[in-house]
């Protein structure tokens, strides 16, 4: 059972299990991590004494909501890292011998009409396959859904028939002109983005490519060719794979907001990659574009970077 209002969505489902079960499932890390993440990505999460939980992988620990235990067994909440922005409330009611698990997600009034409308459904769409993967896990049956839908819970997926990307946005406290710097500057893009590996411009141009030199092979690595620029507005750049890698298309967007600047990355070219690794990739570049721009925040703000060590 789902609802989608003017400003959260609304999902249901009756798992046959006493509440005690299902509250450990979406309470504790460990069993949370088994229907949440898709298996693929290899994650496991953890929760600190001040109820942030995070995603580990690739030695790294990603924060990515904060929780609050509103009444024991019965109902908590879950707050979106970095902005606070989307609240989950999760009810749990006794229901004919089982449990009545009720999800709601608000905090769309914050954003703009559109922007509000375009991540309602894939969010509704993504709790209905994530209630889908509890009820299995609890009964102890195969999740109907191991490609994860996280990325597309939170809004950060974007999905047409053609084209799939991920996209994730932040806040920064600096004006437009200055964020377009640590952009395109080579040596701040290395402050914030790979404090350890210089990057080098051909030129900040159509055509231009920013890339690192490796030493070793004397060759250019993760080399990205610059689409369009538009300062201190735009800037699109096309990735160089071999394969069995594919070609990604990454889109940097800044827009004047609330004496500030507002930063939306989108990362597309997943349609190009096989089903078996589309979906884990897109979850877990949903985080990691989040890293980035956690790090782009903090750089632009004076202060220290959340992931020092880069990507």
């Amino acid at each position: 059972m789902q609802k989608i209002g003017k400003v959260g969505v609304e999902r249901s489902i009756w798992i046959n299990a006493p509440r005690e079960r299902v509250w450990q499932a979406i309470l504790q890390p460990d069993q949370l991590v088994q229907w949440f993440l898709p298996p693929a990505m290899g994650a496991q999460m953890r929760r600190d004494n001040k109820g942030m939980l995070f995603v580990s992988m690739g030695g790294m620990d990603i924060p990515v909501a904060v929780i609050e235990v509103v009444s024991e067994s019965r109902q908590l909440k879950s707050r979106s890292v970095p902005d606070m922005q989307l609240t989950t409330t999760y009810t749990l009611e006794d229901e004919k011998g089982g449990t009545r698990l009720t999800v709601t997600m608000s905090g769309f009034d914050a954003l703009s009409e559109q922007a509000a409308q375009e991540r309602l459904e894939p969010s509704s769409a993504g709790w209905e396959k994530a209630l889908d993967n509890l009820k299995a896990y609890i009964d102890g049956a195969e999740l109907p859904f191991p490609e994860g839908y996280v990325a597309a819970l939170y809004g950060y997926r974007r999905a047409s028939k053609d084209v799939f990307a991920v996209e994730r946005s932040i806040w920064i406290d600096a004006p437009r002109d200055r964020v377009w710097q640590a952009l395109t500057d080579p040596k701040q893009l290395q402050q914030w983005y790979s404090p350890t590996t210089p990057w080098l411009l051909s030129s900040l141009a159509v055509g231009g490519k920013f890339y690192i030199y490796n030493v070793e092979t004397e060759t250019e690595t993760y080399t990205e060719m610059i689409e369009l620029l538009d300062p201190p507005h735009q800037l699109v750049k096309r990735s160089v794979a071999k394969p069995p890698d594919t070609p990604k298309v990454i889109a940097w967007r800044l827009d004047e907001e609330n004496g500030g600047t507002r930063v939306i990355i989108t990362n597309s070219g997943y349609e190009l990659e096989p089903e078996s690794t589309r979906h884990p990739n897109m979850e877990q570049n949903a985080f990691g574009f989040g890293m980035a721009l956690a790090n782009l925040k903090a750089y632009n703000e004076g202060k220290a970077l959340p992931y020092p060590y880069g990507f």
